[in-house]
């Protein structure tokens, strides 16, 4: 610390005061004298010359260098400002002049620590040259290496292996619906809201429906050039979350107290609401489905599938909601809002399903009073019946969902609606009365093989015969099915709400015991008591005997295996049984027998039958006889009559009865 100077008077050096003496021992005495002159000595350097320190560092700087192997360290000199304007200086030359910092004044040290923290962070790496403005850096010459025995004492930076590159938030949702990309016309992931940009200018977007696990919308364009409306329906799937996929705790960059809570709460958030969603295997079976039934009659006809990421657009989300309001009480939307941001994350994953627009389910049809004739009542059940005919010979389909909303209808004459579709040739026609036609739709729990190579159903009534499949059909091949024991629930409705809970488990004991009121299995019969046999020697020598094979052991195995993934053709009759107990039910106080003849001949054409006289007495009769068919296969289809000896087994069966007992002919069967 330098004298202090009193302004007036000479500065004087300030002796030991004796106060301060009598504390210090005479070794501690020596101590503080030699602190003494070695800041004495640190004055006098700084009162060198500049070119005497100057020499000093660079003699200094070369012996560093030799150290270094031979790199060459710079020696272009600097100011003092251009190092703290531009923090070039090299780390050597700072070492340097850190050692004389007392020659500096305190705003320089300050300085000088300023740099030393920001090139703290660097790592170890050759000296470079330091530039200066006046003089060009001069180029590193290497000099060459001398081998040495021993390794050098100075610290060199290793070369560590360059990491893997860490897999990219996209790779994660990519890789998880990479089944479902072949089949989509892109082949990739598109933004909802990129893809939905280019839907808005072209089509109107409204929804229609909803199904167990996806929302359906329809897609309305109006033609410049015929004026006609051209549709499409969607069936948008929400996908569950990706496993890995991270949670919004892990994304954010503030600080989280309690993370571990905060990803325990919000994981079970995700839980909660992948429920309403579908897994990509079971999307991917529906699409197999389609693809595999698209020749088939009656079913709908598949366009596209794509796949997308991100919140629902402003078109969909009003969609909803006019959906959403005009539903009754009771009946609202159990999908969220998707305008809402808690709904649904910007990561999110769906996969839309276009497919030809089939009409109007039958649930609407007949809420909107539709379907109250006997002869749209007839031309809806067989029309479905022989799609599903059809299609159990093709490919052993199973739909396991075909309630009222899964059939959808249409008229195929153009002037021809189907809430009043007109009646032509009653008396001439044994199907096909109406002009309906039925598609059936939702695949989501269906069952079907694979067939490789698709083939169209042949015209012929032998396609309907009970022989056996052909040989793409074998054990091994693969087959599109959702395993239905993971979702219980969906056995476990209140049949005293909705008859068609309690088909569920109607189908359920066709596939575990082949018959529809079984719910459990079948008591052991009971055996006659053999009178006990005395003790013989050698008990354990046994020749010819069989081994036994316990009860329990043979339910064990059949529960082991996965019973949804075989054929149970006895399941689709207990679908048409609901489907003839809705349309009879729905014509209750209809009947034709409670009718007059002129209700009867109400939007009725008879073409050249007209002059035929009595003939709308005759089509009253034909119309009573219909009903009364009707009810005779309802009798055949009550499950307490599935459930027996010679039932029928398949709808492929009930449609050759229909066709030997002459209610239908054989072109209405393969037309």
């Amino acid at each position: 610390m330098p004298p202090k100077i009193v302004y007036g008077k000479k500065a004087t050096a300030r002796p030991i005061s004796a106060s301060y003496a009598k504390f210090l021992s005479p070794e501690k005495d020596a101590i503080f004298t030699k602190t003494k002159n070695n800041a004495n000595n640190v004055d006098d350097e700084t009162r060198r010359p500049a070119k005497t320190t100057e020499q000093r560092i660079q003699d200094e700087l070369a012996a560093l260098e030799a150290q270094l192997d031979g790199l060459v360290i710079g020696n272009e000199r600097t100011t003092h400002d251009e190092v703290v304007g531009k923090k070039t200086k090299s780390r050597s030359r700072k070492v340097l002049e850190d050692r004389d910092a007392n020659t500096v004044s305190k705003k320089s040290s300050e300085n000088t620590k300023t740099i030393q923290k920001a090139e703290m962070k660097e790592i170890v790496r050759p000296l470079e040259p330091t530039s200066a403005p006046s003089t060009p850096p001069r180029t590193p010459i290497a000099k060459p290496q001398k081998k040495r025995s021993k390794p050098t004492t100075s610290k060199k930076k290793t070369q560590l292996p360059t990491p893997e590159p860490t897999a990219e938030r996209d790779d994660i949702y990519t890789q998880y619906v990479s089944p479902l990309l072949p089949y989509s016309d892109g082949g990739r992931i598109t933004t909802f809201e990129q893809w939905s940009s280019e839907l808005e200018p072209l089509f109107e977007i409204t929804k229609i429906a909803e199904a167990s696990f996806s929302e359906v919308y329809r897609l309305s364009a109006i033609s410049a050039t015929t004026g006609l409306k051209e549709e499409s329906v969607l069936k948008v799937v929400a996908l569950k979350a990706p496993p890995a996929a991270p949670l919004p705790c892990q994304t954010t960059e503030r600080a989280i107290r309690d993370l571990d809570g905060q990803m325990k709460k919000e994981l079970e958030e995700r839980e909660e609401k992948n429920y309403y969603k579908s897994h990509v295997a079971d999307v991917l079976s529906e699409v197999k489905l389609l693809q595999n039934l698209n020749y088939i009659p009656g079913f709908t006809n598949f366009r596209d599938l794509t796949v997308l990421q991100g919140r629902p657009s402003s078109s969909f989300n009003n969609a909803w909601k006019a959906w959403n309001k005009a539903r009754p009480r009771g009946k609202k939307s159990y999908f969220p809002d998707p305008s809402k941001k808690t709904s649904y994350e910007d990561t999110q994953l769906w996969a839309v399903v276009e497919m030809q627009d089939a009409g109007m389910d039958c649930e609407k049809l007949m809420e909107s009073e539709g379907l109250g004739t006997i002869w749209e009542v007839w031309d809806v059940f067989w029309g479905v019946c022989m799609s599903v005919a059809k299609a159990e010979e093709t490919c052993q389909f199973e739909h396991r969902d075909l309630h009222m909303g899964n059939i959808c209808v249409r008229s195929s004459r153009s002037k021809s609606n189907v809430m009043q579709p007109v009646i032509k040739d009653p008396l001439r026609r044994r199907f096909r009365f109406t002009g309906l036609e039925t598609t059936v739709i939702d695949y989501t729990l269906s069952r079907a093989d694979i067939v490789a190579h698709q083939r169209t159903p042949t015209s012929s009534p032998s396609a309907l015969s009970t022989t056996s499949p052909s040989k793409s059909l074998l054990p091994g091949h693969e087959v599109a099915y959702l395993d239905l024991n993971k979702d219980s629930a969906l056995f476990e409705g209140d049949a005293s709400e909705e008859y068609q809970y309690e088909i569920y488990r109607y189908m359920r004991g066709v596939a575990l015991y082949n018959n529809p009121l079984q719910c459990e299995p079948s008591p052991e019969p009971s055996t006659p008591a053999t009178p006990r046999r005395s003790p013989r020697k050698n008990t354990h020598i046994r020749f010819g005997e069989v081994p036994e094979t316990p009860q329990k052991s043979l339910l064990a195995a059949e529960k082991d295996t996965n019973v949804w993934r075989q054929f149970h053709s006895k399941t689709n009759l207990v679908w048409t049984h609901f489907l003839l107990h809705k349309l009879l039910n729905h014509l209750k106080g209809y009947e034709p027998e409670h009718l007059t003849t002129h209700d009867i001949m109400a939007n009725v054409e008879l073409g050249d039958d007209a002059s035929v006289p009595g003939a709308a007495l005759r089509v009253k009769k034909k119309a009573v006889k219909l009903h009364k068919l009707l009810q005779k296969v309802s009798v055949l289809l009550c499950p307490v009559a599935l459930g027996q000896e010679g039932s029928l087994g398949s709808v492929k069966e009930l449609v050759i009865l229909a066709v030997e007992e002459k209610w239908l002919r054989i072109g209405d069967v393969s037309g």
